[in-house]
């Protein structure tokens, strides 16, 4: 009785940290460099994109 309260809580346990192991996760690169920015490169904006931020970020200024 004990022995199979014993194993259904550690089955209860371990399933889940079973689980949280996706196969996309564990190529991800463990050490990094600080200040390298790895991801894919933005795509510039247009000048009236650039226009409308200063606008916006005008309003934020104290």
């Amino acid at each position: 009785m004990i022995r199979r309260t014993v194993c259904a809580m550690t089955l209860l346990l371990v399933t889940p940290l079973l689980a949280g192991c996706n196969e996309e996760e564990q190529a991800r690169p463990i050490h990094l460099e600080k200040g390298v920015y790895r991801g894919p490169a933005d795509s510039p904006l247009s000048a009236d994109q650039v226009q409308a931020l200063q606008q916006r970020s005008a309003g934020q200024r104290f």
